[in-house]
């Protein structure tokens, strides 16, 4: 089995639930593909009482050989954007201007992505379980944790495998999209990854390469 999006997956998560506490669900928007660099470039909402900017990601399609094996391309977390003018240091909390001012400079030498429908994608579910563990926002009151490991796949296309901790049993394929002149598809699977509150979602970015 292949594990090498589990990690990326796993500090996703972690790097997140720190502004996930104020509640609120994150959403992902693919911006578009460089052609001339091969970078597919995608923004994480945070749509929560935090007020941070939106997190700026690449994946590199390029494709590493090394003499084992190849090397697949990993999620990136642009950091530049960020770095405040005034004491040199990231800052997700900033003035808008100076990133949306940068971030059209990228857009705008980027192509769109071709949509394709999510059900021409499935879930394939190696592994699931199910505990029941406290409420870590109210210790009295149990709460179900479902674990899956789990691939996306579409025809010939298909991602190594990934891992997901919900609170309901509700992973599903959200987005779905072919790349320009790409042997990749990229796909989002959603879900309830904080239980505070009401609960709220979130999304995770797959690559698919045959």
């Amino acid at each position: 089995m292949n594990y090498t999006h589990i990690p990326i997956i796993f500090l996703i998560f972690l790097s997140t639930t720190t502004f996930a506490t104020v509640g609120g669900k994150q959403t992902l928007q693919f911006l578009g593909y460089d052609q001339a660099a091969q970078k597919l470039y995608l923004l994480r909402h945070y749509e929560d009482e935090s007020g941070r900017l939106p997190q700026l990601y690449y994946y590199h399609l390029k494709t590493y050989t090394s003499k084992r094996s190849k090397i697949q391309p990993q999620l990136i977390e642009v950091k530049s954007l960020y770095i405040n003018p005034k004491n040199q240091k990231i800052d997700n909390n900033q003035d808008d201007t100076h990133f949306f001012k940068e971030l059209d400079k990228i857009q705008n030498r980027l192509q769109p992505l071709k949509a394709e429908k999510s059900a021409q994608a499935q879930l394939s579910i190696q592994q699931q379980s199910l505990t029941g563990i406290p409420n870590p926002y109210n210790p009295e009151i149990q709460i179900s944790k479902y674990t899956y490991h789990y691939r996306v796949v579409s025809h010939s296309y298909k991602s190594a495998l990934q891992q997901a901790t919900s609170y309901k049993n509700d992973l599903m394929i959200k987005q779905f999209f072919s790349i320009p002149k790409q042997k990749y598809k990229i796909a989002t699977t959603q879900y309830l990854a904080f239980p505070e509150e009401t609960g709220y979602s979130t999304e995770d970015p797959i690559l698919l390469s045959e």
